[in-house]
């Protein structure tokens, strides 16, 4: 039923959520008339900024960030950034300031109703909004954590939320960035991830043993590896790390959730047998070999443009999509010639990775990408990878957390 015609229903005396929007209790009778899950939701995203929100177990939540929107799978809400008060006043009496998830739910009782307290998906939730406290157990994960609750019922009514007094006023500084500006930050904070990723993959070839690996060198092991885990991205990276020692070493522990399943899930199993696929036709012809051939003109002036053609149908042949190359290229292939320039001290291989790197035209759109458009207030995002990579790093660096004070762009003016 629309809420339209849900909130006309009600008595002019009835309590109203939000002013005028959804019903709480009807006076007609004594059943309460509760709104719809979603409109919980949309009470939440409503929320006036750094609005102290009160708990039933005692003491406050200040919504620092209201976070992004969850997934069909899992929490409502991710990556919120909330401040837990225990006392009547935040700045004596201050628990902490946490990132985590959110679930919305019309009644307290229906996280066990929904099996959420025996779900892992759900342990990274740090706050339960409902309308209705009906439930004397409490929200409990199944990590066995305690998850605060607020009734949105419980806060301030009228036309608008009310937020009580404020410990801080927040305001973004990478809101305030010309378009010169930006796009210099963003170049920079995407070579600074390809670098920290190209220092890490130096690294795991430095401690790699070859012996384990039935006959792959240190450069095949440790690039299959990396290959394994980025064909997890958006699923389960471990998992599918976890699968590559396996077909590495014929043996080793799976991780959940894709190791005690009998039945993968379609796109799980498309990317597994791409991934066997892989080892199959390059294990004898060499894996770093046949992509170091793409990226090493034999003769005169380097062309960038077929490199990255001859790179793309590398993995085309294993029957991998364009759009899911582009994004091993991006994070593995690349920053991999990268480190192996700089264990053989070969500046040609360091150079081409890097204009490879930077002249690379653009990768798919994902929910972080979307997410920090939407945070630095862009119509679109930014041209080419090396910039969408910007936006990566400076999510899981600072902004996840909304680390502004240490943020790339407070700590260093461009």
């Amino acid at each position: 039923m629309l809420l339209r015609e849900r909130a006309n229903r009600r008595d002019s005396g009835g309590l109203t959520y939000q002013g005028s929007s959804i019903p709480l209790i009807s006076t007609r009778c004594c059943e309460p008339e509760l709104p719809y899950e979603y409109e919980v939701a949309r009470g939440w995203w409503e929320l006036p900024r750094s609005i102290y929100l009160p708990l039933q177990q005692g003491g406050r939540c200040q919504v620092l960030f209201a976070g992004r929107p969850g997934s069909a799978a899992g929490p409502d809400v991710r990556d919120a950034v909330l401040r837990f008060i225990s006392g009547p006043d935040p700045v004596l009496e201050e628990v902490g300031r946490v990132v985590g998830d959110v679930e919305f739910h019309v009644r307290a009782s229906d996280w066990r109703t929904h099996a959420h307290d025996v779900d892992p998906m759900y342990n990274n939730v740090c706050l339960h909004i409902v309308l209705v406290c009906d439930d004397a157990q409490p929200t409990r994960r199944q990590d066995g954590r305690v998850v605060p609750t607020c009734s949105l019922a419980d806060v301030p009514l009228g036309r608008k939320l009310v937020s009580l007094p404020l410990v801080e006023e927040i305001c973004w500084p990478c809101q305030q960035l010309n378009v010169q500006q930006r796009d210099a930050l963003l170049r920079r904070a995407g070579l600074l991830r390809f670098e920290a990723k190209s220092h890490r993959l130096l690294e795991e070839l430095h401690t790699m043993d070859p012996a384990r690996f039935q006959g792959l060198d240190a450069y095949d092991a440790c690039l299959f590896l990396a290959l394994a885990e980025a064909l997890g991205y958006g699923r389960d990276r471990l998992t599918f790390r976890a699968l590559g020692l396996r077909l590495l070493m014929g043996r080793g522990e799976i991780a959940e959730p894709l190791g005690r399943s009998l039945c993968p899930q379609p796109l799980d199993l498309a990317r597994l047998h791409v991934l066997m696929n892989l080892l199959s036709r390059w294990r004898d012809v060499g894996i770093w070999r046949t992509l170091r051939n793409c990226l090493c003109p034999t003769s005169g002036q380097a062309d960038y443009a077929r490199m990255l053609a001859n790179l793309r149908a590398s993995f085309t042949a294993i029957e991998l999509s364009q759009a899911r190359t582009d994004i091993l290229l991006c994070n593995v292939v690349l920053p991999f010639a990268a480190a192996v320039a700089l264990l053989e001290h070969n500046q040609a291989l360091a150079e081409c990775a890097r204009v490879l790197y930077l002249h690379h035209p653009g990768l798919p759109s994902n929910y972080i990408t979307r997410s920090m458009c939407k945070q630095l207030q862009l119509s679109t995002e930014p041209r080419g990878s090396c910039q969408q990579q910007g936006l990566h790093y400076i999510y899981q660096q600072t902004c996840r957390e909304k680390q502004c004070h240490s943020c790339i762009i407070g700590s260093q003016r461009i």
